[in-house]
């Protein structure tokens, strides 16, 4: 069964992942993100634009935004299926990188490495061959 304005309202909680005063908020907003990102059927044009939409706020101006973003990236790659991770790896390892090189918050440096190391540990280990060792 799937609802239209379920959509709109994922939106809305992305946001309040950066947004929200309080870090319990956020990150039960993110928690929610991430199983609508597993559970709910989504195409390949829908998960793309969730996707897009973690990747252009890693640059939010409000650090506890960021690390919470952060925390909810790191998630997305550690959980989300093998085959979809192999497919969206270029599209947030570049701007993860980025977001490193430019990060000033202590705490986001260290969140942003977690995202990356993550990333790479799974990419590296589910790929094998050529495309992982160059990765390492």
């Amino acid at each position: 069964f799937v609802l239209p304005e379920l959509y709109d309202m994922m939106l809305v909680v992305g946001d309040m992942v950066l947004q929200a005063d309080a870090e319990p908020v956020r990150s039960a907003c993110g928690s929610l993100f991430l199983t609508f990102l597993l559970n709910y059927p989504l195409g390949p044009k829908r998960l793309q634009q969730n996707l897009d939409f973690l990747v252009s706020n890693l640059g939010y101006e409000v650090p506890s935004g960021r690390a919470s973003l952060l925390a909810l990236v790191r998630q997305v790659v550690l959980k989300l299926p093998p085959p979809l991770l192999h497919e969206q790896a270029d599209r947030l390892l570049l701007p993860l990188v980025a977001r490193l090189v430019n990060e000033t918050d202590r705490s986001c440096v260290a969140a942003v490495g977690e995202a990356v190391r993550a990333l790479l540990g799974r990419v590296c280990a589910q790929s094998g061959g050529a495309k992982a060792a160059g990765a390492r």
